[in-house]
């Protein structure tokens, strides 16, 4: 265990941050989450040990006063927020501080770059967002590159099409991410109607959350796609998991992204997958080899990427999913992740291990 104390100071909540919560757990007996909230006013709020804090500057303040290692993430909010305090400080980045904040201006671009050079460790998923590290003047041995991969569960549930109200026969597309204007979700509503007509029976699948959840639907039924689509509430992680295994395709459309769990865990599965070329999916999604892919926005690519794959003998996707699955085993998945994340923590620490003893798993 650690000699010092561990902070996780974060602006999220979701299944990234729980991953990165269990592990830091494990790590200190001193450690402790912090969540900052940020109300209409851009008043901030949060509690360090007790201590509740109302400002950036308390919050540096406070935990200034702890000796502690401080974790925080996003870069562009957090991080920044906390950039210049007196404590070891490690940056995680969520992609889209770099590759899309970063570029957003050039006042952006400076607070960011001054944020990150200012930092012990940066903590990234991808190697895009590594090259952007470095070209803002972070040395690599302060960089931790650890694809944020599938957890490796091999709990299975047996789940049928039935039990999630899909129709028993006929593909099933598996739109996975939220309905956010990152994501594109138009994009994939537009390419889906003479995907829909070359492939009758087929269902598109999507997932009832994000601000664009309202405009998606009006898109659908505009289009007269309504007998083609089903919308899924939010299941729990492991039954997200059967949902996706039963998919025969899985779509996603962003215009920028990082390594995602969501693909990760489809390639794992061995489910077919179709992206839009980002920087951060180029690197495990390749077309022809490891799964389908379209310029980002590319609606008459995106449908002929889905009748490509849609009209593919069983072999030929067996072949591409099984290369998926290769890449993913030799180079992703969280457990690998988490204990390199814990090694490069280490020294901040003070954890002493001995060799060949692990690292502590979350």
């Amino acid at each position: 265990m650690a000699t010092k104390p561990l902070f996780f100071v974060t602006d999220r909540s979701d299944s990234h941050v729980d991953r990165f919560d269990a592990l830091f757990a494990g790590l200190s007996e001193r450690y402790q989450r912090v969540t900052v909230t940020v109300g209409a006013d851009g008043g901030l709020e949060a509690t360090v040990a007790s201590q509740r804090v109302r400002s950036g500057e308390e919050l540096r303040e406070a935990l200034e006063q702890r000796d502690a290692v401080v974790v925080s993430g996003a870069l562009d909010s957090v991080s920044q927020i906390l950039a210049g305090g007196d404590f070891v400080h490690v940056g995680i980045s969520f992609a889209t501080d770099l590759m899309v904040t970063a570029a957003g201006s050039e006042d952006a671009l400076r607070q960011l770059a001054h944020c990150v050079v200012g930092l012990d460790l940066v903590v990234i998923d991808n190697y895009a967002t590594e090259n952007a590290l470095i070209s803002l003047g972070v040395g690599p041995e302060r960089i931790v590159r650890i694809p944020w991969g599938p957890s490796g569960s091999d709990v299975l549930t047996t789940l049928t099409r039935e039990d999630f109200g899909l129709p028993v026969e006929g593909p099933i597309v598996l739109y996975p991410r939220s309905l956010e204007p990152l994501y594109e979700p138009e994009v994939f509503v537009a390419a889906l109607k003479s995907v829909a007509t070359a492939h009758p029976g087929l269902c598109a699948v999507f997932i009832e959350s994000g601000s664009m959840l309202g405009e998606v639907k009006h898109l659908i039924h505009e289009a007269g796609l309504a007998k083609s689509v089903n919308f899924q509430p939010l299941h729990t992680p492991e039954k997200f998991g059967s949902l996706l295994r039963l998919a025969d395709v899985v779509v996603v459309t962003p215009r920028t992204d990082g390594t995602s769990v969501t693909v990760m865990e489809a390639m794992a599965a061995g489910v077919p997958v179709v992206s839009s070329l980002t920087s951060g999916s180029a690197e495990w999604v390749m077309d022809g080899v490891t799964g389908w892919t379209f310029p980002t926005g590319d609606v008459t690519a995106l449908a002929n990427a889905l009748h490509r794959v849609l009209s593919s003998s069983d072999e030929h996707r067996a072949l591409i999913t099984g290369h998926a699955r290769t890449l993913v085993a030799a180079r992703a998945g969280w457990r690998h992740s988490s204990e390199k994340l814990s090694r490069a923590l280490a020294p901040l620490l003070l954890i002493e291990y001995s060799d060949g003893e692990p690292p502590p798993e979350c």
